[in-house]
């Protein structure tokens, strides 16, 4: 196989499968995990569900030397819900099954996001460990690991009447029970939420171990408890107490990487459309002076919100790129392109590590997307937090209350968010000391990130130990006939 410059590949009994879910994050979050295995002669195997993996993401497994297996059929129903294929993606586990039984050698262990529960009942019937890779910060997998008892004790769901009572869960700080995931919150209702509960939920905490997309300076106290809570559902007879947790974020795109690592050296950043007009329009603004807007791939803001997000911009009087979406447009046939004096209005996607790294930029406002937060970190960009769905709100109180990277933006007793608060919140950003505080804080993060993924960082330590536990469990545990573990 091929392999990177300078790996070294000797004949290994380890073989790892990793099986991202099929969209968009979380692939590049399983892709990015798979890539770190292949050293000390590891072989990696990716299943690539349904043909979601993107070519770039296919291109640079098959540069490392990992084998991408396509599994599922590519023309599957993608569905209308926020994450695809969400009523087909256990359709594939008798495919899977039979390509585990052809790979060689033998595969060691599954990685299986989060929300693939039959990854585990995959492992349990070829006798292998299973982990599990959240593609989200480690508090939101704690919520998770805790949701049977909150479920037993009444909490869920959660009515709209107890939204302010403060829940306890362990490694998480008080939180508010409307402030946990949507998915959490509503365990009980709707499709979403039924998949959760019956097919993920119940099988997380049996898993061999966690990978969470975070680094131990991040979420220091999270990471410890999850290493060591009795969550309910964990049967102690299968494994130690103490669980193993790998925090090895920011599992980002290449990029990001490169450019948190090159930060010492003080090198230039090279644009990857330096011709784009956006780009244009920021060589003519200000160092830290800009605000950048973009809600992401998913999410989604009514006419109304984006006119007041467009007016509050405009009333703040500081420059701003907003990016506006066709998905937006396309919404009211009268809906017109907001009109700006102090800003950049970009109707068509924009390169986000360009965006980031242009010394204009001063701030990011976001729906507080993980991958969003940490790309903005690893730029060393603050933030304005606005969340909308999924575990945002989590993410949000995180990054507002712990981490002090952001300042939030508050919505109103109808959910809506003013031009009001809209230019309150860009100002105590762009030209507070508030703001000030939390830019100084977000630089002292995107240094403690560019330790965690320096060759000799806590990264790289945890891949090193996964890969250690592994060949140790190998090697204690009589194999089958098959080859696989008995």
């Amino acid at each position: 196989m091929t392999v990177p410059d300078g790996i070294v590949v000797e004949e290994s009994s380890v073989h790892v499968l990793v099986i991202p879910y099929p969209a968009r994050g979380h692939s590049l979050a399983a892709c990015q995990l798979a890539r770190k295995f292949v050293r000390d002669g590891v072989r990696v195997t990716l299943f690539n569900l349904f043909s979601e993996m993107g070519s770039e993401q296919t291109k640079l497994c098959a540069t490392d030397g990992i084998e991408v297996v396509k599994v599922g059929p590519a023309d599957a129903d993608k569905g209308t819900v926020a994450l695809p294929y969400l009523k087909v993606v256990n359709t594939v586990v008798g495919e899977a099954e039979q390509m585990i039984a052809s790979l060689s050698p033998p595969v060691s262990c599954i990685i299986g996001d989060f929300f693939l529960g039959w990854t585990q009942g995959v492992a349990d019937k070829f006798g292998i460990p299973r982990y599990v890779l959240c593609a989200s910060p480690a508090k939101v997998l704690a919520s998770f690991l805790y949701t049977p008892e909150l479920d037993a004790q009444g909490i869920l769901p959660v009515e709209e009447s107890d939204v302010n009572e403060i829940v306890h869960i362990p490694g998480l700080p008080p939180t508010r029970r409307g402030d946990m995931s949507q998915a959490v919150q509503k365990m009980s209702s709707s499709f979403f939420h039924h998949f959760l509960k019956n097919l993920c939920v119940p099988v997380v905490a049996a898993a061999a171990g966690y990978f969470v997309n975070s680094f131990e300076d991040l979420e220091p106290n999270c990471i410890d408890t999850m290493r060591t809570y009795p969550y309910p559902q964990r049967d102690l007879s299968k494994g130690p107490s103490v669980r193993s947790v790998f925090a090895v974020g920011p599992l980002v795109a290449d990029a990001y990487l490169e450019l948190l690592q090159s930060h010492e050296n003080g090198e230039t950043q090279r644009y990857n459309d330096p011709n784009a007009k956006y780009l244009q329009w920021l060589d003519t603004q200000s160092a830290n002076s800009v605000l950048y807007v973009n809600f992401g791939s998913v999410a989604a803001l009514s006419v109304e919100q984006i006119e007041n997000l467009a007016a509050g911009l405009e009333a703040s009087k500081h420059p701003y790129l907003l990016v506006v979406r066709a998905k937006e447009m396309g919404k009211d046939e009268n809906f017109t392109p907001p009109k700006s004096e102090h800003g950049f209005v970009q109707l068509q996607w924009v390169n986000q590590v360009d965006v980031l790294s242009h010394p204009a930029v001063g701030g990011f406002l976001t729906h507080c997307g993980w991958n969003s937060t940490l790309e903005s970190i690893c730029r060393g960009v603050p933030l304005l937090a606005w969340p909308i769905q999924a575990d945002q709100k989590l993410n949000c109180r995180f990054l507002v209350d712990e981490a002090h990277a952001a300042i939030e933006v508050r919505k109103g007793a109808d959910g809506m968010v003013s031009q009001e608060e809209v230019a309150r919140a860009v100002r105590v950003l762009m030209g507070e000391p508030q703001g000030e505080k939390v830019r100084a804080t977000v630089g002292k993060l995107r240094d403690q990130m560019a330790e965690a993924t320096s060759k000799n960082g806590s990264v790289n330590a945890n891949v090193d130990a996964f890969i250690d536990e592994l060949r140790h469990r190998n090697a204690s545990t009589p194999q089958n006939g098959n080859g696989f573990l008995a």
